[in-house]
């Protein structure tokens, strides 16, 4: 059953605390498993004039709170919610909670490194780290700014990649990564959970595959937790 909507005066003018109220009609529309929404279907769901989502679409674009992934022709929830998520939820505190006893399984489990980023502006931010057991691994310690679009961390926050991504040399030659992204209500984006080691070790396709599934089993289960 589709749950209730409040009404909405299409007629009204985009301006003012009605131009806000739609706004976040537009946001509150989504659901946890929507793959990015049309406009169409946002129109249905918010009973707003096509004309009326699009003046509002673009100003949400503008703040990042929507984005359109290359040419598609839908929108999704977009990373400058993933801040206002994090502070509602006491800035980091819960993140700082949950996710270390994960990274500690993770790195129990595979002995390469784990970490949990999360998007900051047009990088990525290490916000915690265990490290692994190998001599021969990255150094990421907390608190470092990586590149967003290289890495497999960056591609899960950047939205390039919707699952599970693994990339070999891109960030470094002598590095690789696999990352899951991190979920919270509605289906917003919180972070990057990954594990990174020498390209020579994950590049074996038999090596790298109970890392993938691993970091995929501990990136659900922390959505799970999570709200997500």
């Amino acid at each position: 059953m589709e749950k209730p909507r409040m009404p909405v005066k299409p007629e009204a003018p985009a301006e003012g605390v009605g131009a806000v109220d739609r706004a976040l009609s537009i946001l509150f529309a989504f659901e946890a498993g929507d793959a990015g929404l049309t406009l169409a279907e946002l129109s249905r769901r918010t009973g707003l004039y096509k004309s009326t989502l699009l003046r509002l679409i673009a100003s949400l674009e503008r703040a990042r709170m929507l984005v359109r992934p290359g040419a598609e022709a839908r929108w999704r929830l977009g990373p400058a919610l993933v801040g206002l998520g994090l502070r509602a939820q006491s800035g980091t505190t819960l993140l700082r909670e949950l996710v270390p006893p994960v990274l500690r399984r993770l790195v129990a489990e595979t002995g390469e490194s784990a970490s949990f980023y999360v998007r900051e502006g047009e990088a990525r931010l290490c916000l915690l780290r265990e490290e692994g057991r190998h001599a021969a691994r990255d150094q990421v310690p907390p608190g470092s700014l990586l590149p967003l679009y290289r890495g497999a961390a960056g591609h899960v926050l950047s939205g390039a990649a919707d699952g599970l991504s693994v990339t070999i040399g891109e960030r470094d030659p002598e590095l690789a990564a696999i990352a899951a992204p991190v979920r919270g209500s509605q289906g917003l984006l919180l972070g990057a959970l990954c594990l990174s080691g020498t390209a020579t070790r994950l590049r074996d396709a038999r090596y790298r595959a109970p890392l993938e599934e691993a970091v995929r089993r501990e990136a659900a289960g922390l959505t799970a937790l999570l709200g997500g």
